[in-house]
């Protein structure tokens, strides 16, 4: 499997499972209103990083961060790297290193 395809799938069930905390009927809420209100489809959301991390600003507002570094530990464990938890980086910051990372790994 292409190493793009690889982050693509980890980061979509990632975000799957980072939203599952919510419940299933919530989950599904944030995916609508990310769609309608900032124009990312769930499954675009591996290229549209930033303007996914920023309709989840503005949807939790400081809880996001929480949310993001659940998606971020998700994604670690998919790809199987160790992950380390930043002070200041956002779920983009975690993604890029993520990927940046498992390419050397291979």
């Amino acid at each position: 499997m292409a190493e793009a395809t690889k982050f693509r799938k980890a980061m979509l069930q990632a975000t799957d499972e980072g939203l599952a905390i919510f419940g299933e009927s919530v989950g599904r809420a944030v995916y609508y209103h990310v769609e309608q209100s900032y124009r990312v489809k769930p499954e675009e959301i591996p290229k549209k990083l930033k303007a996914f991390h920023n309709a989840l600003e503005s949807i939790f507002g400081a809880g996001a961060i929480v949310l993001e570094k659940r998606i971020a530990r998700n994604l670690y464990n998919s790809l199987a790297l160790n992950f380390t938890e930043h002070e200041n980086w956002t779920l983009v910051n975690y993604a890029n290193h993520a990927q940046k990372i498992s390419k050397r790994i291979k």
